[in-house]
């Protein structure tokens, strides 16, 4: 039995309000914040439209490949991506995870239903494709296969191998929606209240978009992401799935402003929490990005 349910399909959006917006790159990045019922949302949407804007994602010694790698790209905003199993730079992603290639954590988490394939080349490159495990396997190519990683030992280290032969970058994440489930008996009152960030898979007139949703005001889990997707149902996105961002220790957000990448300073409590919360010190950096 799943102990992450997924959200409510329904949601009210009384009472919601634009508060600001800015766009960028001929519209193919766009920052919108939003109020509903009292509470922040800022969607930082990322169009995938022609290909310009990429996603990429570091899961080993993340910023030292971080910085290595950013030479000649507009860096348009980092984050964490998936939970980490430790406070330490040298932590390392929670449940299965693949680096470019490089096998980063070969033990699958039972709880995390969402695995996430980055696109590190052709004509995908910068793309994502996310699968609901707890409804399909995951389906690859080159060889053709279909496995059930999280389950099956076999399917598992022939997963990892097809990842380690392709050069795959892959992590598991937690989903609080997807499109693929047709009902739902969410809790909306689950998990603590804190701040959340979210990483939202649409389309909106047929193209594909990529959004982080920051949310910074303290709510439960499943109610923070029915606000979120009530928001993005408002600004007009089909939404394919939500998939929940760690905002823990590694509570990384820098955003693009229009002049350069600014630090969001999304962390609260103590300096040494603050510390923790460095680019710096992620175990996994979740990048989007323009050449």
């Amino acid at each position: 039995m799943r102990s992450i349910p997924i959200i409510v399909l329904f949601c009210l959006i009384s009472g919601l309000q634009v508060a600001n917006a800015q766009s960028y790159f001929d519209g193919k990045f766009r920052i919108a914040g939003y109020t509903h019922k009292g509470y922040n949302y800022t969607l930082y949407d990322f169009s995938r439209e022609g290909g310009k804007i990429k996603a990429k994602y570091f899961a080993q010694n993340a910023y030292t490949q971080y910085q290595n790698w950013k030479s000649g790209k507009q860096v348009l905003l980092i984050t964490a991506g998936a939970f980490s199993d430790s406070w330490n730079q040298d932590g390392k992603p929670v449940g299965l995870c693949v680096d470019n290639g490089a096998i980063v954590n070969r033990v699958p988490n039972s709880d995390m239903d969402g695995m996430v394939i980055v696109y590190n080349g052709g004509a995908q490159q910068g793309g994502l494709a996310v699968v609901d495990m707890d409804i399909k396997p995951v389906t690859v190519q080159n060889p053709t296969g279909s496995y059930y990683p999280r389950t099956s030992a076999e399917d598992r280290t022939n997963f990892l191998s097809w990842g380690e032969t392709n050069g795959v970058t892959l992590f598991q994440t937690q989903l609080v929606y997807s499109s693929d489930r047709s009902s739902s008996n969410a809790n909306l009152t689950y998990g603590s209240k804190r701040e959340r960030r979210f990483l939202a898979i649409c389309r909106k007139n047929n193209v594909v978009h990529h959004v982080v949703v920051n949310a910074p005001d303290d709510l439960e889990l499943n109610l923070s992401a029915s606000y979120a997707k009530a928001v993005l149902d408002y600004d007009g996105f089909s939404v394919l799935f939500i998939m929940n961002l760690d905002t823990g220790d590694k509570n990384v957000l820098h955003a693009y402003d229009g002049s350069y990448l600014k630090d969001m300073k999304p962390y609260k409590g103590s300096s040494t929490y603050a510390d923790r919360a460095k680019v710096e010190n992620a175990t996994n950096l979740l990048i989007y990005y323009t050449e």
